[in-house]
Order: structure tokens, then C-alpha cells, then sequence
């Protein structure tokens, strides 16, 4: 019996040091981030005065017809609301080659927004383009690109949230 004891001691120990662990559980619960929601066409906004939706909704098609008035096949394209609490946008699209391509900007609805164009290549100086809008017609430049990414982004002046007035903007890339 005592050599049966010494047996099973080692492999008791084990089951209690085992079984002390397996009913617990560790909650780390990731910090909660209120997200500030994206407007988006077509998608219902967070934020519903209908007076300054449709007016947003028309700014968009002015912007829409100003826009697409650019010659050539558009490679990169992106509209956003240039105020409110989701206000601004960015965004990337490939360059199939290396070439002169037109860059086309706008605003509708308001002034001081800028719209940095231009792309990152390893040992070479950043150095974006930046187009100043002032909403009173469509700012065009021809800018040198080459193969990879391009990148476009909105630049406001003033931080933080701004009060919603309908006011959008946007960029088109053509080659």
C-alpha cells in the first residue's frame, strides 16, 4: 500500500495543480472607443436635419457633375463631407505607369479645404501636391506619377468636429 501511495502521489499532485486552473477564465476586455461614423452616399447618416441632408445631397451632385466634366479615365475618384462629425476622406489607388496624369479637384458648399495628392517612394524626398479649393469652380493640375500607389487625402484648416452644413468635397485622378 505504501509503495501504491508513492505511485500515485506525483500523479495526484499533477491532477490537483491541473485541476485548480481549468475553471478560470481571464477577461481583458479591449477599451471601448466610441467610433465617429463615416458619411457615406446612399448609406442613412448618423446625423438627420433633413434640411441639410438634401442640400448635402445636392452639393454631392454638383460636385458629381464637376468632377466627372475632367477628360480621361478616372483611376482614383473619392468624394466626402467637408464638415460634421464625419467630415473628410482619403484614399489610394494603383498606377498602372509611370506618366503625366491630371489631378481634379472641388468643393461645394464651402472654402479653405486643400487635398494633398501624391505618392511615398523609398529614398526619395515626400513632397505631396496640394491643390487649394475655394468652391468656386474645379482646381485642375498635371502632376508626374509613377508606377505604384497614389494617394489622396482632405485637408481641413480648422480641427476637430464642425458643425454640419452639407458642405462636400472631392478629387479625381485621370490619365
Amino acid at each position: 500500500m505504501k509503495g501504491q501511495r508513492r505511485r500515485l502521489m506525483p500523479a495526484l499532485t499533477l491532477m490537483l495543480a491541473l485541476g485548480g486552473t481549468t475553471g478560470c477564465s481571464y477577461d481583458y476586455p479591449e477599451p471601448v472607443h466610441p467610433s465617429t461614423p463615416r458619411a457615406v452616399r446612399g448609406a442613412e447618416p448618423t446625423y438627420t436635419d433633413p434640411r441639410i441632408l438634401e442640400r448635402e445631397v445636392g452639393n454631392y451632385a454638383e460636385l458629381d457633375r464637376l468632377l466627372k466634366a475632367a477628360p480621361g479615365r478616372p483611376l482614383l475618384f473619392e468624394e466626402g463631407p467637408l464638415d460634421g462629425p464625419a467630415r473628410g476622406f482619403g484614399a489610394t489607388a494603383a498606377v498602372p505607369a509611370a506618366g503625366l496624369y491630371t489631378v481634379t479637384a472641388d468643393c461645394v458648399g464651402a472654402d479653405g479645404a486643400r487635398i494633398a495628392v501624391g505618392q511615398e517612394h523609398p529614398g526619395a524626398p515626400f513632397q505631396p501636391e496640394v491643390l487649394a479649393l475655394d468652391c468656386a469652380g474645379a482646381t485642375s493640375r498635371v502632376i508626374a506619377l509613377q508606377q505604384g500607389n497614389v494617394f489622396a487625402h482632405l485637408l481641413l484648416a480648422s480641427p476637430g468636429d464642425a458643425p454640419w452644413t452639407g458642405a462636400v468635397g472631392g478629387v479625381r485622378v485621370t490619365g
